[in-house]
C-alpha cells in the first residue's frame, strides 16, 4: 500500500512538472507572437523597413504558425507531444537566432517564418498532454490554466519587452530567446523518459469518431472552428492593431493611455480563464454533464462578447473613458473560452485523431486573426476616402468585428448535442496512478 501511495505521488508530481513544461512552451510561443510590436521602431531603423514590411514580419509568423497546426496535431498523435515540442523548439531557436542576427528584410522574414513553424508547438502538444495525462474531471480546469499562461506571455511581450530591448538591445533579446528555446527542448526530451503513462484497461468507447475522415465530416468541429474564427478575428483586430487608433480617435487620449485600456483585454483573459475552466468542471461534477456545462458557458460568453462590441461600434464615445477599461476587461473575460472549445473537441474524437482535430480547429481560429485586421484596414481606407476622419472612421470600420462576433454566437447557439455520448467516458478506461 505504501509503495502504491509513493508511486501515485510521484506520478502526480511528474504530471504537474509536465504541465509546467508545456506551459513554458506556450508562454514562449505567445511572447514571440506579439514581440514584433514591441521592437517595431528598432526594426524599422536598423533593417530599413517600411510599414508594409513590418506588417509582413507579424503576418509571416502567424501564417506559418497556423498552417503547421494540423501537422503538429498529427505528429502528437503519432510520436507524442514531448518529442514534437522538442523538435519544434529547435526550429524556433534557429528562427529566433536568424532574426536576431539579420541585416535585412529577407533573413529577418525567413527567421520569423521558421519561428512560426517551431512555436506552432505551443498549443496543441500541451493540450494533448493534458488530455492524455489528467483525469477527465479536471481537464477543463488545467486546460484553462494552460491558456491563461499563454496570455501572460502576451503581456510580458509588450511593455516588459520594450524595457528589455532598451537595456540589452533587441538582437540580444532574440538571441537569448533562441537559447531559452534550446533549453526547453532539452527539458522536453529529458521528460520523455520520465513521464507517467495512463494504463489502458479497456478499449476506447466505440461512439467516438476515430478516423481523419470522421474529423473532417464532423459538424460540431466546423461550428466550433468558425465560432473561434469570428471571435478571435474580432479580438485580434482590436487588441492587436486597431484598438489604440480607435481610442485615441474617439476619446482624444494619448497612445499610452489607449494601450493601457487595450491591455485590459489580456488581463481579463488571464483572470477569467482558470475560473471558467474550474466552473465547467464543477458544473459537470454536479450532474449537468461536460458537454452541457461547456456549451452553456460558451453561449453565455459569446452573447456577452457581442454585447461588449455594441457600445464600441454603435455608440462610440457614449461611455466615459474610465468605463472603457471595465468594458475591455469584460471583453477579455468573454474571450477566455478556448479551453471549453478544445475540451469539447477532445471528447468528440478518439485519442488517435484528437491532436489532428485540435490542430484543425486552431488553424481556423488563427486564420481569423490573420484575416480580420486587414478587413478592418480596408474599411478604414475606404471610409477615409469618403471624407470622414477621427473616431468616426474607426467605429464604422469595426462593424465587421461586431458582425463576426454575432455570427460566432449564432454558431454556438445552433450547435446541437452530439447524437452519441462521447462525453460519458467509461469508468475504468484509464487509471491515473
Amino acid at each position: 500500500m505504501l509503495q502504491d501511495i509513493t508511486a501515485s505521488d510521484r506520478s502526480s508530481r511528474l504530471r504537474l512538472i509536465g504541465f509546467g513544461l508545456f506551459s513554458a512552451v506556450y508562454f514562449l510561443s505567445y511572447f514571440q507572437r506579439v514581440a514584433i510590436s514591441a521592437v517595431a521602431d528598432d526594426l524599422a531603423f536598423e533593417l530599413r523597413l517600411d510599414s508594409v514590411a513590418l506588417g509582413f514580419m507579424s503576418s509571416g509568423f502567424l501564417i506559418s504558425y497556423a498552417l503547421t497546426q494540423p501537422i503538429m496535431g498529427f505528429l502528437c498523435d503519432r510520436i507524442g507531444p514531448e518529442r514534437v515540442s522538442a523538435i519544434a523548439l529547435i526550429l524556433a531557436a534557429i528562427g529566433s537566432f536568424m532574426f536576431g542576427k539579420a541585416n535585412g528584410f529577407g533573413p529577418a522574414f525567413l527567421g520569423r517564418i521558421i519561428m512560426g513553424v517551431g512555436l506552432s508547438a505551443g498549443l496543441i502538444p500541451g493540450m494533448k498532454f493534458i488530455a492524455v495525462m489528467f483525469p477527465p474531471e479536471v481537464f477543463t480546469t488545467y486546460n484553462a490554466l494552460f491558456v491563461a499562461t499563454g496570455n501572460i506571455g502576451a503581456l510580458v511581450g509588450a511593455a516588459p519587452l520594450v524595457q528589455l530591448s532598451a537595456r540589452f538591445g533587441w538582437r540580444s533579446v532574440f538571441t537569448g530567446l533562441a537559447v531559452a528555446s534550446v533549453s526547453i527542448a532539452g527539458l522536453c526530451l529529458a521528460f520523455t523518459s520520465k513521464q507517467p503513462s495512463p494504463r489502458v484497461q479497456a478499449p476506447d468507447s466505440g461512439d467516438k469518431a476515430s478516423s481523419y475522415r470522421d474529423v473532417i465530416k464532423s459538424p460540431h468541429l466546423w461550428l466550433l472552428s468558425f465560432y473561434l474564427f469570428g471571435r478571435y478575428g474580432a479580438q485580434i483586430a482590436f487588441q492587436g492593431l486597431w484598438g489604440i487608433p480607435y481610442l485615441t480617435g474617439v476619446y482624444g487620449v494619448d497612445a499610452t493611455s489607449a494601450a493601457g485600456a487595450v491591455g485590459m483585454i489580456a488581463i481579463g483573459i488571464i483572470v477569467a480563464s482558470p475560473i471558467v475552466g474550474k466552473l465547467a468542471d464543477t458544473m459537470a461534477a454536479r450532474g449537468m454533464g461536460l458537454f452541457a456545462a461547456r456549451r452553456r458557458l460558451l453561449v453565455s460568453a459569446a452573447l456577452c462578447y457581442v454585447a461588449t462590441w455594441i457600445p464600441l461600434v454603435l455608440a462610440p464615445g457614449f461611455l466615459p473613458f474610465q468605463a472603457i477599461y471595465v468594458l475591455l476587461f469584460i471583453m477579455g473575460m468573454c474571450t477566455c473560452t478556448a479551453s471549453l472549445v478544445f475540451g469539447i473537441v477532445k471528447d468528440l474524437f478518439r485519442p488517435n485523431v484528437s491532436g489532428f482535430a485540435s490542430g484543425l480547429v486552431n488553424i481556423i481560429c488563427v486564420l481569423g486573426g490573420v484575416v480580420m485586421p486587414p478587413v478592418v484596414g480596408w474599411f478604414v481606407k475606404r471610409i477615409t476616402a469618403q471624407g470622414l476622419y477621427g473616431g468616426a472612421v474607426y467605429s464604422k470600420s469595426l462593424v465587421p468585428c461586431l458582425v463576426a462576433s454575432a455570427a460566432g454566437a449564432a454558431l454556438i447557439l445552433i450547435m446541437p448535442k452530439p447524437a452519441e455520448k462521447p462525453f460519458q467516458r467509461a469508468l475504468g478506461q484509464h487509471t491515473y496512478d
